[in-house]
């Protein structure tokens, strides 16, 4: 069961991705978070009080706001290099936000195999390909878009080890801790950058979508995080770009040169080992 709840939260998060980014074009990424987050954090709380599982301890509270920092952070930068830069080669270099909890691993007494060894450094060629057309733009700002996803794995990844951790006490109680600083960090960044406050009536809908799907694939991994080992459910759950690069193939025609092609498939590659190793 653990394994599935993974599976089924990057399927949600992939598309919530997907939907965030595309509002990004016409929104800010952290207007869109503020928004998406607003709209779903009643039936977030509605679930809290529901489940009677509202444990608001110092783990709870200290982890909800170290994944909740990190997690906006994390997710502002996801969308703007999505909405920016090409999804089929962002999305798999976000990916690699799982080497962040399974490198805590390690520094907390895990020992990695050589085979996951040879994954991580898989990982890492297959973001330099899959980045390389526009790593050697700098000049003309091409980067940029790899560097956000950069910054996304690695806040994203920190995120996913707060998330774990204090669900260990309470799943909803973290999440909803989570998400609440959320609304606070995003709403300084909204303000300090001077973005879009309010939304048109007509992004309610895919904002709404992406703040329901993004609770929902957290809360599913919380709860699998839980009952599963962190490496293998933070691995499982970090195949979301699969449905991202899917739909944006499927309906915004996305092409890849065979060097992304390559690095695609290195990244996944190399995100595989990390779990079988």
């Amino acid at each position: 069961m653990p394994v599935v709840m993974a599976l089924v939260a990057s399927l949600i998060w992939g598309s919530a991705d997907f939907v965030g980014a595309n509002t990004s074009k016409e929104l800010a990424p952290s207007t869109v978070m503020l928004w998406s987050t607003l709209i779903a954090l009643p039936l977030l709380a509605v679930v809290a009080v529901v489940s009677g599982d509202l444990v608001f301890d110092g783990a709870t509270m200290g982890w909800g706001l170290f994944a909740g920092v990190a997690g906006a952070i994390g997710l502002t930068a996801l969308y703007q290099g999505l909405s920016t830069g090409v999804m089929g080669v962002v999305a798999p270099i976000s990916s690699t936000s799982v080497l962040v909890p399974v490198l805590v691993g390690v520094a907390t007494g895990d020992v990695l195999s050589a085979l996951q060894v040879v994954g991580i450094v898989a990982a890492v060629v297959g973001i330099v390909l899959a980045g390389g057309p526009h790593l050697r733009e700098f000049r003309t700002g091409g980067h940029r878009p790899i560097l956000w996803a950069l910054t996304a794995a690695l806040f994203i990844g920190l995120s996913l080890v707060g998330l774990a951790y204090g669900s260990e006490t309470s799943s909803v109680s973290t999440l909803l801790c989570q998400r609440l600083v959320y609304v606070v960090v995003l709403a300084l960044i909204v303000a300090v950058t001077r973005a879009p406050r309010r939304p048109a009536r007509r992004h309610l809908v895919p904002l709404g979508a992406v703040g329901t799907g993004d609770i929902t694939a957290n809360g599913l991994f919380a709860v699998a995080s839980r009952s599963g080992p962190l490496a293998v459910i933070a691995v499982l759950a970090s195949l979301y770009p699969v449905a991202t690069v899917l739909l944006a193939r499927r309906l915004h025609a996305e092409r890849l040169s065979r060097e992304q092609v390559t690095g695609v498939v290195c990244a996944f590659a190399g995100v595989a080992a990390v779990v079988i190793g």
